[in-house]
């Protein structure tokens, strides 16, 4: 071994083995592709092994890959709890008796939102919470005056005084009326839709929406406009009433009834975030432990999750979720 493994190396390599994808990959490390490519070979040059077997096709791991993975993740969830615990430690950020004002879009509210508060909660006890929901405009202003601290969030259009960061990612599924001849079929395309009732979701304010409007479009997809809607469950109702199919992210499935059926779209691959959004100015202590502790329940349930589930928040139901609890538990106590 010629030289010591660098953290940064383990870090793309876990992206690249959890995606299979050097693009994807780099996009979720904010990196290019080239540059995670680099790392990765300095990785394996080091180890002196190949860890992906990569093809113009596809990226595979090797034997070797599949060994270190486990190796890995548990490398991060310790760094994880170091960043926290020295995070905590400065500047006296105890999380104690102040109060956390929490907001949260309706999407984080069946699902994720619970996990977060649940373990937060266990872990600083006499933290007061205040939880309110929001749209997400709304949410994003109520951090701005300050008048909430942390949000649980779609990412904001522009920077203004906020800090964001991504927890996960949901496909957008499509969401077809039982009695639609499309809801027999288990896999289907976005030409399939063409001459068939298709309204859309008016959230031009998130960009994602926007590029699933012009994919549609552009797949020659005859948009319904006399359909007006700007509220997921909203869209949802319509699509239930039979009124026509739509395309939402994959975490309505928490909330659909037996009217609808839920289908992944063989070309329609974007994807919508959700994460944490903070004042990075603000002098709050409990802001903090609640961005580090979401931080590492979502690298820890993404590392434990299975991919290509529908429901992107099945891990805060799976056996993933009881790891995450032991591991906020090793987390050394602090007075509170």
């Amino acid at each position: 071994m010629s030289q010591s493994p660098e953290l940064g190396g383990f870090r793309c390599f876990l992206a690249v083995a959890e995606e299979l994808h050097f693009g994807r990959a780099a996009a979720r490390l904010n990196m290019t592709q080239p540059t995670i490519s680099q790392h990765v070979r300095r990785l394996e040059a080091s180890l002196g092994v190949s860890l992906f077997k990569r093809s113009t096709r596809m990226v595979e791991l090797t034997a070797s890959g599949e060994a270190l993975v486990s190796r890995a993740q548990e490398i991060f969830s310790k760094v994880e709890e170091a960043v926290l615990l020295s995070k905590l430690a400065a500047g006296g950020m105890s999380a104690g008796g102040e109060k956390l004002s929490v907001g949260a879009i309706d999407p984080a509210a069946h699902r994720l939102l619970p996990a977060l508060l649940r373990r937060f909660r266990n872990r600083f006890p006499k933290t007061r919470l205040d939880v309110r929901i929001y749209d997400s405009t709304a949410l994003v202003r109520a951090l701005e005056r300050d008048e909430c601290h942390v949000g649980v969030m779609r990412p904001p259009s522009s920077g203004n005084l906020l800090k964001f960061r991504p927890l996960a990612t949901q496909h957008f599924v499509a969401v077809i009326p039982r009695g639609s001849t499309l809801a027999n079929r288990p896999m289907l395309k976005l030409a399939d839709f063409r001459n068939h009732k298709v309204f859309t979701l008016n959230r031009f304010e998130l960009s994602s929406f926007e590029a699933v409007f012009k994919q549609i479009v552009e797949a020659g997809i005859d948009v319904d406009g006399t359909v007006e809607v700007s509220n997921t469950a909203a869209a949802l109702a319509l699509a239930s009433a039979g009124v026509g199919a739509t395309f939402l992210p994959g975490w309505i499935e928490s909330i659909a009834d037996n009217n609808v059926v839920l289908r992944r779209v063989e070309d329609l691959n974007l994807e919508i975030s959700i994460g944490i959004g903070w004042r990075n100015d603000s002098p709050i202590p409990g802001i903090l432990p609640f961005v580090e502790c979401a931080a590492l329940i979502s690298d820890l349930a993404s590392a434990g999750g299975s991919r290509g589930n529908l429901d992107e928040f099945a891990y805060l139901r799976s056996s993933s979720s009881q790891k995450i609890d032991a591991e906020l538990k090793s987390i050394a106590a602090f007075p509170n």
